[in-house]
């Protein structure tokens, strides 16, 4: 006679949580590892490396002029500046950077403007900040000027000032009713931009620039839940308030999928009234992932987005077997690096203990001490709540134990900044041990 060991991973434990395609390992897994994807390279068709993000590749390699809109980076864009009709007797201020959340930061402001009037012409050159064209994305942040006070951002414009997407005289962009007007693109001291809208400027409409959204349901029914992959519906809301219901896969009901154009979206999900209660523990997946449901995320064009949501019929993940199971966490614990915190664990005496530094996190969880930490999984998402909820790339260092209590370590290569505060969420996927004869 001899006994049998065997240590099952997560598809051995479909009886307790219902998941396909997910892949982990015995040590601990980051919801945002691999390759590190550069947004400001999102019309090249490349990725970077892993850290890297080049503020001056912005050109990809290409600027020829594209055809049939004869459309080629500027190096001066002209513009027209109109305020609401409550504002136009009032002055303002447009700073210029490179991305929305750098606004206000002086180290990133790229030029600025002063005394800013309504219906007024204004230009701004690329030589002003030492480059030879405009980068690919510029954002005007308008301040409105106060006597005697600090000046007020009131408008946040954003224009894709590159060929690779629409850039044409007569193009406007508005925010908060304060608008700018294109009225020329100039290279050189050339016209370089669109006359019209390149949409109507050829035979042939630009083809959409599209992703595809897929989600897959991570069920655990564990406490009396019964509800089933189709109880469950998804669907994306852009910017502007229009959704797209993701369509549910007929192989696999617990996959939706969706294809919209490339833009911001936020994800929401509608359980079925006849289930009872079921919470929403955790999102993980793709880097571009959100970490929750409601909250705003990217879809590129060519890029495909695939997100894993946990929910669990009351949260607590507890199977009723001991020694197997999912714990979740499904409360995001916020902190600053360099500080040391405790939280309470609902409906339990006990509490977690988050100790961060400038690149490194550790977690002491009492649910260790309740099973061999080697047959624990981790599953993470750590996000920067101050930049927009942007997922931070870290992985698992694995088990630590600090003498009294174990827990895992998390490390962040690229540093963690004490001015913010992050979000850590995660879920322990307790393993079985099951003994065999033969």
């Amino acid at each position: 006679m001899t006994k049998l060991m065997t240590t099952l991973t997560i598809s051995a434990i479909a009886s307790i949580l219902v998941v396909g395609g997910f892949v982990a390992s015995p040590e601990a897994y980051s919801t945002y590892g691999g390759w590190y994807d550069d947004d400001d390279d999102d019309d090249c068709g490349h990725y970077g490396y892993y850290g890297h993000d080049d503020d001056d590749d912005d050109d990809c390699g290409n600027n020829e002029p594209r055809d049939p809109c004869d459309c080629e980076k500027p190096d001066t864009l002209k513009f027209k500046f109109t305020t609401p009709d409550s504002e136009t007797s009032n002055e303002f201020k447009i700073e210029i950077y490179k991305k929305l959340n750098y606004i206000g930061n002086e180290d990133k402001k790229l030029t600025s403007i002063a005394d800013v009037t309504h219906m007024g012409d204004y230009q701004i050159e690329s030589s002003s900040f030492g480059k030879d064209k405009l980068n690919s994305n510029t954002v005007f942040a308008v301040y409105k000027t106060v006597e005697n006070a600090d000046d007020v951002l009131v408008s946040s414009i954003e224009i894709h000032t590159s060929c690779s997407q629409d850039l044409y005289i007569g193009q406007t962009k508005s925010d908060g009713g304060y608008s700018l007007e294109i009225t020329d693109g100039l290279k050189n001291g050339e016209t370089s931009i669109s006359a019209s809208n390149p949409q109507t400027c050829g035979d042939e409409p630009e083809p959409e620039k599209t992703g595809t959204i897929v989600i897959k349901n991570a069920l655990t029914n564990d406490n009396g839940g019964e509800a089933a992959f189709e109880d469950f519906s998804y669907k994306v809301t852009n910017e502007i308030g229009e959704e797209t219901d993701l369509v549910q896969d007929t192989l696999d009901p617990s996959i939706h999928v969706a294809e919209v154009p490339k833009g911001a979206y936020i994800l929401s999900q509608t359980i079925a009234s006849t289930t009872g209660s079921y919470t929403e523990v955790l999102i993980t997946g793709d880097k571009k992932c959100p970490a929750t449901t409601n909250e705003s995320f990217k879809i590129k064009k060519d890029k495909t987005v695939s997100c894993t949501i946990y929910n669990d019929d009351n949260g607590d993940g507890s199977s009723g077997e001991p020694g197997a199971g999912v714990v979740f966490r499904p409360t995001s614990v916020t902190f600053t690096p360099g500080t040391m915190i405790s939280y309470d664990i609902p409906d339990e005496a006990e509490n977690v203990v988050i100790d961060s530094s400038a690149d490194t996190i550790v977690v002491i969880d009492p649910e260790f001490q309740e099973v061999d930490a080697n047959n624990l999984i981790v599953v993470f998402t750590l996000v920067d709540t101050t930049n927009s909820g942007n997922p931070i790339q870290c992985f698992s260092e694995g088990i630590v134990d600090d003498g009294t209590s174990n827990g895992f370590r998390i490390v962040c290569p690229e540093g963690l900044d004490n001015t913010i505060e992050y979000a850590l969420n995660y879920a322990l996927i307790k393993t079985i041990v099951l003994t065999a004869t033969s």
